[in-house]
């Protein structure tokens, strides 16, 4: 009779255990029924955000128009509007040098002297002959007048007061050319020699450079040459100044491209008033060609997805607001916002701070400027679960 009593006791452990998963389940469909109770409670709760919560504060922004630019990218050399290296015509020794290392100089100045004795002396015996040529020629003019001298005579004095005339004129030029004068405005850069020192045509003995305004020389790829025109807006940067954006234009374009490299050169000219940029310098430049009134949001506005890109749109609704989730189309991305190409019309307000604590078709509140989005008040909680 063991074996009866055994198979009885194994049927009510059968029984005991598909009781206690019954139990399980009803449960669960309790805690369930719960939850749809607390959702199906009716649009007071959903206006709030979430059982027993508000709905999220948000801020807005409207969607607004907003300058965009195709830009092209490059780097520069920075040079002086003019520029040149003091250098003497002749060989000769300093005499003096009348300029200081970063000293400005006005056109016409003179920076160099070189010692002219002896083209000193040969002017002044130039000279002498040419005074008493002169009075020669005063005198037979006057007895050609009254008569007494041929024109032969008349013409041979004129001939002697021109030819003293051109060596005085050449001796002149001789000394010119040991002095060396400044041919515009502008700073002269650190000297580089001294008085008594021999110089020889090509050494140098500084520089001087009109730094009023810049030209900035950089290469751009052939593919962009539709978009290099002179007038096309430009800025540049340097890593002397990282704050500091230098606006300028294209001045010229090279009228060939590099065969070998397939870039062309570009110049571009930057105003210099306070002097900050010098020749030297390299630089970034950005072209900005293709300047158009474009739809434009908050870059942080935008959600990106496998898809495409979002933003939450805060609607009316119900005399507040609610959250749309709205597909646009994008383009280019500058300076915290985002080109709107199509998806949003003109002053629809989108959500630019709290994106992250709103759900589609969610209400919303809109918040000041002074407050932030975790001030508004809390996220909305998620819904009560059963565990299974």
């Amino acid at each position: 009779m063991a074996w009866p009593l055994k198979r009885y006791g194994f049927a009510a452990a059968i029984v005991a255990g598909l009781g206690l998963m019954a139990a399980v389940v009803a449960g669960k469909s309790l805690l369930d029924g719960g939850d749809r109770a607390a959702a199906a409670s009716g649009p007071a709760g959903a206006a709030k955000g979430g059982p027993g919560g508000e709905a999220p504060g948000v801020r807005a922004a409207a969607a607004e128009r907003h300058t965009f630019t195709d830009a092209v990218q490059a780097i520069g050399t920075a040079q002086a509007r003019e520029s040149i290296v003091i250098t003497p015509k002749v060989a000769d020794t300093i005499r003096a040098i009348r300029f200081e290392s970063g000293q400005r100089v006005r056109r016409g100045a003179v920076l160099v002297e070189l010692a002219s004795v002896e083209q000193a002396a040969d002017v002044a015996e130039a000279r002498a002959a040419r005074e008493a040529a002169e009075r020669e020629l005063v005198r037979y003019q006057d007895l050609f007048d009254q008569g007494f001298l041929p024109r032969a005579r008349l013409d041979s004095a004129q001939a002697a007061f021109d030819a003293a005339d051109a060596r005085l004129q050449a001796g002149l030029s001789r000394i010119a050319d040991r002095t060396i004068r400044a041919p515009f405005a502008g700073v002269t850069g650190l000297r580089t020699a001294s008085p008594g020192q021999y110089a020889r045509p090509g050494d140098s003995i500084g520089t001087l450079d009109d730094i009023s305004l810049i030209k900035l020389d950089f290469d751009v790829a052939e593919t962009h040459l539709s978009r290099l025109q002179p007038g096309v807006a430009i800025v540049a940067r340097t890593a002397a100044f990282p704050d500091v954006a230098f606006e300028g234009e294209i001045e010229n374009v090279d009228s060939r491209v590099d065969a070998q490299t397939r870039t062309v050169r570009v110049r571009a000219i930057l105003p210099n008033r306070e002097e900050r940029l010098r020749p030297g310098m390299l630089m970034t430049v950005e072209v900005r060609s293709n300047p158009r009134d474009a739809l434009a949001v908050p870059e942080n506005a935008i959600i990106d997805e496998a898809d495409g890109a979002y933003v939450f749109v805060a609607a009316p609704r119900d005399g507040g607001h609610a959250a749309v989730r709205t597909r646009v189309q994008t383009g280019l991305r500058v300076g915290g916002m985002v080109e709107i190409t199509g998806g949003l019309a003109e002053g629809r307000l989108v959500v630019v701070e709290g994106v992250q604590r709103v759900r589609p078709n969610q209400p919303v509140r809109l918040i000041s400027e002074n407050q932030t989005p975790t001030d508004a008040g809390p996220a909305p909680a998620a819904p009560l679960r059963g565990r299974s």
